[in-house]
């Protein structure tokens, strides 16, 4: 017998999956130990004398401003690492500097590597914020601009303050990158500021999905325990390998977890009784005024949908708003992919231009109706994190506009807060951006310094105001949003004096991913897209305006989100969560009883792997396939007569 087939005991599975799972369980332990590893540390030199701080700090003058120390609650910091720490921010020219205790124990330790990509950390100004939750050195300038006070936190707290203040910060002034970055601090943690309460509290407030993140950690302990139970042998080196991972993280990293040894040694039950823990931590503050805005917003759906969806709606017409033909095909059905609300939308197409519009088309009760909680109230926090993750195609749209032209202004229609405004602006440094807006959100831009005047209201109603301020103006899958696009690009034709440009995004309905996904595919984006316009009839329409086509990109503009989002929409239409305030009651609800909260359960735990390898899909494999791009981007010329 040969030494490999000693190793097999007769009758059991290969070794195949255990191998696999224990390679993949030690790789991702070294993903997180580079990001570890790469974490700088701030060593006090003198003697430590330890001060506890409970309110903020004011030190002297930095380049933004007096410094502040904001700590959580009972957290203890030395003054000679306070001094080192302000030190540490004044010399790298910093606003934002979150310490993080070098004896942070083993979860909240991995917690912050599995959210923490210190290059983007640096360089993204539209990252979102991320540390540890005991102390943070703020610039005055910032904190006074986020109405943040000084003072102790609680974990939640803390968490929303950690992303706030990342907003309202800005670009380095001496070099390239973002004025933020981490720091390792030798300070001590309390077992009650690092227990599952505090971290169901601390990741609630940054924004990090509590399920998705348990989700992850109980895929792999499951897959752990079914290599172990296809083959005992080989499914040693898996279980073997997860238990370890705390030292292939951390031994020999600026991180020394307190209680590394015992999470090694109790890993297998540990980790079920953190996950346990975590769930049934109390509501936090945050989670409590959440319940309460979604207990008015039910009363108000309510009373909305008494008469049912009808009356959300215009007569339908029988004719194109694009070029007025007759010969109309019913093109999809759709329910409400995004917040899964009540009502059926039809899309209809003519075959005569291939115009794609909603018929019989939302009204604007309608539109007040679907867009309500989607990108502000209860949706606010989640559009947040959506838009924050777009930085790529917002500095794509930006390069495409620094090659062909020099703006000194730019008014961007549809802005919302300004996220790409915000990322433009690190492309091209010297253009002041401006933004229009029918949200609210267009003036919390302005107060986070992303731009530097807001507009509310349409852009035909403003034309009179705003012509002839702006050297570019721009449309970023905006145009499919308004019930008449012809009125939209005539009032922006009218903005531009002669040599303006007009930058124009939408999603291409001629992409070939549309007919593969049919009506899952995102970009369909019901009942929020009203038209669907391809490529040819807005070149026309831009040359019946006087405008001339200076680029056109499909690949650069395309979105990587096709396969993700139609496992997000089919969860949607399979498995809605009960509480959402349009729902049914709960009685009556089906997924409030207990097959329907199984059949939830469930769903919930498939689309975990399966967003998991959406997304890989989207960002290698789809990209190769011919004609897939969802979008295209138009940059037009304004020319002389």
């Amino acid at each position: 017998m040969t030494v490999g087939a000693a190793a097999v005991v007769p009758g059991e599975p290969g070794p195949w999956l255990p191998l696999l799972v224990g390679a993949g369980v030690l790789l991702n332990a070294l993903r997180l130990r580079g990001r570890v590893a790469s974490l700088p540390r701030v060593s006090p030199a003198g003697r430590d004398e330890p001060l506890r701080w409970g309110t903020g700090s004011r030190e002297p003058e930095g380049p933004y401003g007096p410094y502040e120390l904001l700590t959580a609650e009972k957290a203890v910091l030395s003054g000679q690492v306070r001094r080192a720490a302000l030190a540490h921010a004044r010399a790298h020219d910093l606003q934002i500097l979150d310490l993080i205790p070098a004896d942070l124990p083993v979860e909240r330790a991995l917690d912050l590597a599995r959210n923490l990509d210190l290059k983007k950390h640096r360089d993204d100004s539209l990252a979102t914020g991320c540390g540890a939750g005991f102390a943070t050195v703020v610039a005055g300038d910032v904190l006074g601009r986020a109405e943040v006070q000084p003072g102790p936190l609680g974990s939640a707290d803390y968490g929303a303050v950690t992303a706030r203040l990342r907003q309202y910060a800005q670009p380095r002034r001496q070099g390239k990158g973002f004025a933020a970055d981490l720091a390792v601090v030798s300070c001590r943690t309390t077992p009650r500021a690092s227990g599952s309460a505090a971290r169901r509290a601390w990741l609630g407030g940054l924004g990090v999905p509590i399920l998705p993140t348990l989700g992850g950690s109980m895929l792999g302990y499951v897959l752990v325990w079914l290599a172990l139970a296809g083959n005992v042998t080989w499914g040693a080196f898996a279980v073997a390998a997860y238990c370890a991972t705390p030292y292939v993280v951390f031994v020999k990293t600026p991180l020394t977890p307190r209680d590394l040894h015992r999470s090694v040694l109790l890993r297998l039950v540990q980790t079920p009784w953190n996950w346990w823990q975590t769930l049934r931590a109390p509501k936090t503050g945050g989670q409590q005024e959440r319940a309460r805005q979604t207990a008015q917003a039910r009363e108000y759906y309510r009373v909305e949908l008494i008469g049912g969806t009808s009356r959300f709606f215009d007569v339908p017409r029988d004719d194109c708003p694009w070029c007025g033909g007759k010969s109309l095909d019913k093109h999809l059905t759709s329910r409400d992919v995004v917040q899964g609300k009540p009502g059926r939308f039809t899309l209809d197409r003519c075959s005569e231009c291939g115009h794609i519009f909603q018929n019989p088309r939302l009204n604007k009760a309608g539109l007040e109706f679907y867009y309500r909680d989607a990108y502000d109230g209860l949706g606010a926090e989640a559009s947040e994190l959506l838009f924050a993750t777009q930085g790529d195609s917002y500095r794509a749209r930006a390069e495409l506009a620094a090659v062909n032209l020099g703006p000194r202004t730019w008014l961007d229609v549809g802005a919302g807060h300004g996220h790409f405004c915000r990322a433009a602006k690190t492309i091209l440094p010297e253009t002041v951006f401006d933004g229009l807006d029918l949200g609210a959100g267009v003036e919390a831009g302005v107060r986070r310094g992303w731009l530097r005047r807001a507009y509310r209201g349409r852009l035909p109603e403003l034309v009179d105001e705003l012509a002839g301020r702006y050297d570019i103006v721009s449309m970023h899958h905006y145009l499919e949003h308004t019930p008449d696009p012809f009125r939209e690009l005539d009032a922006a034709v009218k903005i531009l004096g002669s040599g303006g440009h007009l930058l124009i995004e939408l999603p291409d309905p001629e992409s070939r991913v549309a007919r593969l996904l049919g009506r899952f595919w995102g970009s369909w984006l019901q009942p929020q897209h009203l038209h669907m316009i391809p490529i040819g009839n807005l070149e026309q329409a831009l040359a019946a305006r006087g405008m001339r086509i200076v680029a056109r990109e499909r690949r650069r503009a395309r979105q990587r989100h096709d396969l993700a989002f139609s496992v997000l929409t089919t969860l949607t239409a399979c498995a809605p969560s009960p509480a959402r305030p349009w729902a049914p009651p709960v009685g009556r609800h089906r997924l409030a009883r207990p097959a329907g909260r199984a059949l939830r359960a469930a769903g919930v735990a498939c689309a975990g792997p399966l967003l998991a390898t959406a997304l890989l899909l989207d960002r290698t494999l789809l990209p190769l396939v011919p004609r897939t791009s969802n979008a295209y981007r138009l940059l037009a010329r304004k020319d002389e007569g």
